[in-house]
């Protein structure tokens, strides 16, 4: 073996001796681990092998069925406020109609008979007038009846009323004495309908409770 050949093979041993060495100073520089982060590592590998496992302690299945009850819970309220405010506004369109209906009513059938009056007890000179006067009579007459209900006890006597009235526009005395029916039978349709009013806004649509 030659010179050469033996300062190569020492070269490459004492490489191989310091590398070792460095190995071993760098495993001592690092610290050691504490007893917590040994808990905590252990901690984290039991939980790991639940969750994996499928093993769940008690107090985790209560856990989990509370998030559960909270959810259907929040769910079934949000579904019963949608329910509640539906019918609230369906409650408030029903009474603002029909109040608008009673108003309207009231009026129509007061101009009516104003002008029936005035018709019946005026010697009208004026052709002119009196056909204006007798096309808003009948314009009322048809409006006023399709404002009623034909199954109404009130309703239907008004509709009698209006057809008997123009047949006796000659006889001052019937025309007064049908112009009070008329009067007195509406005034008990509209306080009629006033009751259903405020009962529908207290407990609900009628149709409801039928």
């Amino acid at each position: 073996m030659s010179h050469k050949t033996i300062l190569v093979i020492a070269f490459l041993l004492s490489c191989q001796a310091n590398a070792g060495a460095t190995d071993s100073a760098l495993a001592k520089s690092l610290p050691e681990p504490t007893t917590q982060q040994v808990k905590t590592d252990a901690s984290t590998q039991t939980v790991s092998s639940q969750a994996t496992s499928g093993n769940w302690e008690p107090k985790d299945i209560v856990l989990a069925a509370g998030v559960v009850v909270t959810l259907v819970l929040g769910i079934w309220n949000a579904l019963a406020n949608f329910r509640s405010g539906r019918r609230t506004i369906f409650v408030n369109t029903v009474t603002s109609q029909r109040i608008k209906w009673i108003e309207q009513l009231r009026q129509d059938i007061s101009s009516y008979s104003g002008l029936v009056y005035h018709w019946a007890m005026t010697d009208l000179q004026d052709n002119k007038e009196e056909q204006q006067i007798l096309k808003e009579v009948d314009r009322l007459n048809h409006v006023i009846r399709l404002r009623l209900n034909p199954k109404g006890t009130h309703d239907k006597a008004i509709e009698v009323l209006l057809a008997a009235i123009p047949k006796h526009t000659a006889d001052q005395a019937k025309i007064k004495e049908l112009l009070e029916q008329l009067t007195v039978t509406s005034q008990a349709l509209l306080k009629e309908e006033w009751e259903k009013v405020k009962d529908e806004s207290q407990n609900g649509p009628l149709s409801d409770r039928a």
